[in-house]
């Protein structure tokens, strides 16, 4: 015949009572701290994008008619030509990378153009996470007319700022009607791409760099309207739907 031990019960249901406030506390907590990690990571990617902007503005002060850099040569490649930027006004082309982007890698500028050794390179930079046109433009409408114009157009023409491009006006769209002001012409973007998988944050969106300098994000559905631009359908069958082909010496974006 077994001794009982007095309140062992009492005790087990304590201990169960405790487990179970423990682990409803974890799931409670979990979601808080996955919004917390991924509020951090968005503010990186908002950080350098703030850094950005203060490159081209101070690019833009020095040039002559205060514009901003033209377009990379690279065909296909919408991010400014990185060759009259690096490194006098931007010392490091890590700030091109979206820490959080999934296709963020160390190296992914490397260049290789001397046997046995390694170096960032601004020829090996792509607009793989960040798009930038260098062209006011802040609706669908805008945007599509710029690209079609891109494919035809020579590039001395798009780098030198003087495209002019017949754009028309969509039923749903007032946005383009108006005038956004600098708070509303975006510059600088994370690029949209034609998957939702493929985004940079959660829940899918893009961090806006405007032409006032401040960053905003925006939320991404495929029924956008063209208001919502570049966080658009029409800003990844763009933009986003094409990829450059660089120099073979670019050996961080083929490893």
């Amino acid at each position: 015949m077994r001794a009982r031990i007095p309140g062992s019960k009492t005790r087990i249901v304590e201990l169960a009572a405790i487990l179970v406030v423990v682990f409803a506390t974890i799931l409670i907590c979990l979601p808080m701290f996955s919004r917390a990690r991924e509020a951090s990571r968005r503010a990186s990617c908002q950080n350098n994008l703030k850094q950005i902007g203060i490159v081209l503005r101070m690019y833009a002060s020095e040039s002559r008619g205060e514009f901003l850099p033209p377009l990379s040569p690279i065909i296909d490649n919408w991010m400014f030509d990185l060759r009259l930027v690096y490194p006098e006004y931007l010392a490091d082309l890590n700030v091109l990378v979206c820490p959080q982007s999934p296709f963020s890698k160390p190296g992914l500028f490397d260049s290789a153009r001397q046997t046995g050794s390694r170096s960032m390179d601004p020829e090996c930079v792509s607009s793989l996470f960040y798009i930038y046109t260098g062209y006011a433009i802040f609706s669908d409408e805008q945007a599509k007319g710029l690209f079609d114009a891109y494919m035809i157009a020579p590039h001395s023409v798009i780098a030198g700022n003087i495209l002019e491009v017949l754009v028309p006006v969509w039923p749903d769209s007032t946005r383009i009607t108006g005038s956004p002001g600098y708070s509303g012409i975006p510059v600088v973007w994370d690029r949209v791409p034609l998957g939702e998988d493929e985004f940079s944050h959660t829940p899918a969106g893009i961090n806006v760099l405007h032409f006032d300098g401040h960053v905003e994000f925006i939320k991404y559905s495929h029924y956008n309207s063209s208001n919502y631009f570049p966080a658009t359908r029409a800003g990844a069958e763009t933009f986003g739907s094409v990829m450059p082909v660089l120099p073979a010496h670019c050996i961080g974006f083929w490893r």
